[in-house]
């Protein structure tokens, strides 16, 4: 029995130790870093390595003989896939599982992304006996994708959403645009996706071709420069803006791309250059005012002194024609001073609620004699709109835009096209009366203006003309009373076929219908039956020449003068017996008490004194306060002292 049982024994021994191949395989599968799993036909776990048991946080005996369900997999997945459905599915049909990824859970309630490769394990008939399941752990591989596809997101809503222009570019061409973008241009993604980047960029950059720059670029680019420039973009409807351009290298060092931003500066660009030009007119007016008052009173001295010759030696005396230069010359200087104080606003203004139609129309007949036969002039009238200006200085924008295109369009025929009309949306630079702009187009058909010049057209003193044919202010004097009237002015032009002036100005609250616009001003007539006795005039001039020639002009005009070198000591002769004067008469600029400190000294002496004041350079000149004052004239410099003499004849009549 002994040695029946011995040998049954050693069998038995024999059979419960595993062999090499067994135990090297239970070694592999135990020390894989995968999960092996075996479950049955009803879905039951056999078999579960260790790394799985581990990685679901299970022992053996709580898993072995349960259903995957409800252990390891749950009846859904966190996005409602019904995991039942699939499982028994994967009994029935296993070879549409052979690679499949769903959401496993953890003992601890988590839950784990596993990849699943299944091999169904069949008996000889090719029935199903159980399967056998290899997971690979994906939850650190699936939530670096959720992150990744999350920035993806975020950089995606950035680039889409952002209000500067982002193209995206393999060689030259567009694979990607923003919204942004295509506002810009104009155009539908369609329309531009394949495109190369020269095809709504404009053919010339700079003073280099668009082919050239971007040559250039390219080669930056490679070296690895982040680019920043200029870039003229043209439309797709042929509008050209004016661009920042920023343009640098993205991506992996083997598929790399260009971004390409761009940011449409056109009215930034042309605020910088209307403030460009601001400081430029400022820093001329500045200048043109520091100088106008000696200037015009040395042209006063010349002027007057010529009058004084002239009257002398009467009309015909041998030089009473060379005089008469003399006098014409020192008008025209006087009015060449006068056009460059209206361009740096310190002209004398005297504004008034005007129908501008009516200005234009009389300007324009004035002018028609003016402009030759050839040339047409067509006016386009229509607005009847009121406006806040000094009827004069529209006059003069007139003559100085229809010269200026009659210069243009020269010998050859052609037609000068003067509209007017209403542009009724809001006008904020009105003063808040918001009641939309009255819109002035000179238009005319002249050569043109090239784009190399067009920022310097308004410039004082530039010109294309030929020596004698323009002074280059007369577009400098237009700036200078559209800034005065609060107004705009904008410049369009196509070199050898056109240009369009276009003027807005503010539309005027209150409108007061004048019959006559642009009626000169008569002068006072001679009273010849006024009383022969002179005035006692106070005479009050930093300059001595002037008070000079003044105190004796005036004095053959059997007036008594006395005549002062500034304020102070005029106020003091005032002061001590202000009855004995008939007529102060001032000027402005002088040291320590300018005309203005003066006159309101005398004014709190004496409130019915007739008082002319004459000024030069009326920057410091507050007009209102001096209409307190009961002026009797402002006169600006230089004073021809015939005008003078009718001024003082006016006053003296009312004595």
């Amino acid at each position: 029995m002994t040695e029946r049982t011995g040998p049954d024994r050693s069998a038995a021994a024999a059979a419960s130790i595993p062999s090499p191949d067994t135990a090297l395989f239970q070694e592999l599968v135990q020390s894989v870093n995968s999960i092996i799993l075996r479950w049955d036909r009803q879905g039951r776990i056999i078999f579960m390595n260790q790394y799985g048991l581990d990685l679901f946080g299970f022992r053996e005996e709580e898993l072995i003989g349960k259903n995957v369900i409800g252990t390891i997999v749950a009846k859904t997945d966190s996005s409602g896939r019904d995991l039942v459905e699939m499982i028994e599915d994967i009994l029935v049909r296993p070879d549409r599982y052979l690679l499949n990824r769903n959401e496993n859970i953890c003992r601890d309630g988590s839950t784990r992304w596993i990849q699943w490769s299944n091999k169904a394990i069949v008996d000889e008939q090719g029935n199903l006996r159980e399967m056998l399941s290899i997971g690979i752990d994906m939850t650190p591989l699936r939530e670096a994708e959720e992150r990744l596809a999350e920035q993806k997101q975020l950089y995606q809503a950035i680039f889409d959403n952002t209000f500067d222009a982002h193209f995206l570019l393999h060689g030259r061409r567009y694979f990607a645009v923003n919204q942004a973008g295509l506002d810009l241009l104009g155009c539908t993604r369609e329309e531009l996706i394949g495109r190369s980047i020269g095809a709504f960029s404009l053919s010339t950059q700079g003073n280099l071709s668009a082919h050239e720059a971007l040559d250039r670029f390219e080669k930056r680019l490679l070296r690895g420069e982040k680019i920043q420039t200029d870039w003229l973009v043209q439309r797709k409807n042929g509008e050209i803006r004016q661009c920042e351009l920023k343009a640098q290298l993205v991506g992996l060092p083997e598929k790399r791309t260009a971004l390409v931003s761009l940011i449409d500066v056109t009215e930034q660009r042309l605020l910088q250059q209307e403030i460009r030009q601001r400081q430029k007119l400022e820093a001329v007016g500045t200048l043109a005012g520091g100088i106008a008052h000696d200037f015009n009173n040395i042209l006063m001295a010349i002027l007057g002194y010529a009058e004084l010759a002239s009257a002398k030696l009467g009309s015909e005396s041998a030089v009473a024609r060379e005089l008469e230069q003399i006098k014409n010359g020192s008008l025209r200087a006087r009015d060449l001073v006068a056009q460059i104080l209206t361009f740096s606003r310190r002209g004398e203004q005297s504004r008034q609620s005007i129908q501008i139609g009516l200005v234009v129309r009389e300007a324009l007949k004035l002018l028609r004699p003016t402009i030759p036969a050839t040339i047409r002039i067509i006016d386009e009238i229509s607005s009847q709109q009121f406006v806040l200006a000094d009827p004069t200085q529209i006059h003069q924008l007139i003559v100085n835009l229809c010269t200026n295109s009659r210069l243009a369009i020269g010998d050859r025929e052609g037609t000068i096209r003067i509209r007017l009309y209403d542009r009724p949306e809001p006008a904020l630079e009105s003063g808040g009366q918001e009641k939309g702009w009255v819109v002035l187009e000179v238009e005319d058909s002249g050569e043109g203006i090239s784009p190399e010049i067009m920022d310097r057209i308004f410039d004082p003193y530039f010109t294309t003309r030929q020596h004698g044919e323009g002074s280059g202010l007369g577009l400098s004097v237009v700036h200078g009373i559209v800034r005065g009237h609060r107004g705009r002015i904008s410049v369009r032009s196509r070199p050898g076929q056109q240009t369009v002036f276009t003027i807005l100005f503010p539309v005027h609250g209150e409108a007061r219908v004048r019959t006559g616009t642009m009626a000169a001003e008569s002068e006072p007539d001679h009273d010849d039956r006024a009383e022969t006795t002179g005035l006692r005039i106070l005479l009050v001039d930093d300059e001595q020449p002037l008070r000079e020639l003044t105190s004796e002009f005036l004095r053959e005009q059997g007036h008594r003068v006395t005549g002062c070198a500034n304020g102070a000591e005029a106020l003091e002769i005032f002061s001590r017996a202000p009855d004995d004067w008939d007529l102060l008469l001032t000027d402005q600029a002088m040291p320590e008490m300018s005309g203005s400190r003066l006159i309101a000294g005398v004014r709190a002496i004496r409130t019915d004194l007739p008082i002319i004041l004459c000024t030069g350079y009326n920057q410091v000149l507050d007009r209102e306060q001096l209409a307190e004052f009961d002026l009797h004239k402002i006169m600006p410099k230089p004073i021809s002292l015939h005008e003078l003499d009718a001024e003082i004849r006016a006053i003296r009549g009312l004595f």
